[in-house]
C-alpha cells in the first residue's frame, strides 16, 4: 500500500500552486471576488458572503443605515437564478473555516494573478460598483444584480450575461446564414444574366452578319440589273435612231421625188390645149406609179421596231 503524505518532485511545486490557486477559486464570492466573509448558503446550494447577498436583496430606497430585514418573499438567486427564500439563509462554517485558512495561508501572487486575468476582471456598475452579470432585454444593456432588483428593472426581462450573449450570437449566426443564402441566390441570378445577356449579344452579332450579307447580295443583284437594263435601252435607243434615219432617208427621196413630179404636173397644165393633151396620159400614168410612201407608220417610229422591243418602250 502506497504511502500517503505530500509529493516530492519537479513537477511538486507547480501542481501545489495550482491547486491553491484552484481552491481558491472555490473560496471566492461570485458577487465580490474576495474571499468568503461570513458564508452563507441559499436553498439552491451556491453561497455568498452575508453582507454581499443582503446587498443585492436590499429593496431600492433602503438606506445603508437601515435594519437588514429579511423580505418574506423569494428572490432570485444572484448566480443561477433560482428563487431562494431569504428567511432560509444558513451559514457554511465549512466553508467560512476554508477562507479563513486559504486568507492566512494563500500566495499574494497567485491571487493577484487570478484577480488581474481577464477572465477573472469584471466591469462594475457604475452606479452600485457590482460585476455586470446580468442583461436586460428591455433596456438591451447589462446590469448587475443590485440594478436587477431596482424598480425600472423588476417587470422586465433579465437574463445572465453569458446566456444573453449566447442567444444574441445564435441569433447573429442564423441572419448570417439567411444572408449566405441570399448572397448565393443573388450571385446564381446574376450569373445567368450575364450568361443570358452574352448569349443575346452573340444572337444580335450573328443576326446583324446575316442582315449585312443578304443587302450586300442585293446591292449587288442591283447593280446588275441596273448594268443589264441600261445596256439593253443603249442597244434599243441605237436601234431606234438607225431606223429613224433610215425612215428619214427614205421619206427624203420620197419628197424629192413629189416634189418633181409636182412641178411636172404644173408645167403640163400651163401647155397649150394640144401639147397639153398629148402630155396629160404620161403625167397621169406617173403619178399612179409614185402611190403612197414606204415611210413609218402613223403609230410613230415605235410602230417601226420589232415586237418585243416595241413593248419594251410602250411598257
Amino acid at each position: 500500500m502506497a504511502a500517503v503524505g505530500p509529493r516530492t518532485g519537479p513537477g511538486a511545486g507547480a501542481e501545489a500552486l495550482a491547486l491553491a490557486a484552484e481552491l481558491q477559486g472555490e473560496a471566492t464570492c461570485s458577487i465580490c471576488l474576495e474571499l468568503f466573509r461570513d458564508p452563507v448558503s441559499v436553498e439552491c446550494g451556491h453561497s455568498f458572503c452575508r453582507a454581499c447577498i443582503a446587498r443585492c436583496w436590499q429593496r431600492p430606497g433602503a438606506g445603508a443605515a437601515a435594519a437588514p430585514r429579511a423580505p418574506l418573499c423569494p428572490l432570485p438567486c444572484p448566480q443561477c437564478r433560482e428563487p431562494a427564500r431569504p428567511s432560509q439563509l444558513r451559514p457554511n462554517r465549512q466553508l467560512a473555516a476554508v477562507a479563513a485558512l486559504l486568507r492566512r495561508f494563500s500566495l499574494p501572487a497567485v491571487a493577484r494573478e487570478e484577480r488581474e486575468s481577464p477572465e477573472a476582471v469584471a466591469i462594475g456598475c457604475a452606479q452600485h460598483g457590482e460585476p455586470l452579470k446580468l442583461y436586460c432585454q428591455d433596456d438591451g444593456r447589462a446590469i448587475c444584480v443590485v440594478c436587477d432588483r431596482a424598480r425600472e428593472h423588476r417587470a422586465h426581462a433579465v437574463l445572465p450575461l453569458e446566456e444573453a450573449v449566447q442567444e444574441a450570437k445564435e441569433l447573429l449566426e442564423s441572419r448570417l446564414k439567411v444572408l449566405k443564402k441570399d448572397l448565393e441566390d443573388y450571385e446564381m441570378f446574376r450569373s445567368t444574366e450575364e450568361k443570358e445577356s452574352k448569349e443575346l449579344l452573340k444572337q444580335m452579332a450573328a443576326e446583324r452578319e446575316n442582315v449585312g450579307a443578304e443587302f450586300q447580295a442585293l446591292r449587288a443583284f442591283l447593280v446588275e440589273q441596273e448594268g443589264r437594263l441600261l445596256g439593253r435601252l443603249e442597244e434599243l435607243s441605237r436601234e431606234v435612231t438607225q431606223k429613224q434615219n433610215e425612215n428619214l432617208a427614205q421619206l427624203g427621196g420620197e419628197i424629192t421625188q413629189l416634189s418633181k413630179l409636182s412641178s411636172q404636173i404644173k408645167e403640163t397644165a400651163c401647155k397649150p390645149d394640144l401639147d397639153f393633151l398629148q402630155e396629160f396620159k404620161n403625167t397621169l400614168s406617173r403619178t399612179v406609179l409614185v402611190g403612197l410612201p414606204q415611210g413609218p407608220c402613223p403609230a410613230g417610229a415605235a410602230m417601226c421596231l420589232p415586237p418585243s422591243q416595241a413593248q419594251f418602250l410602250l411598257r
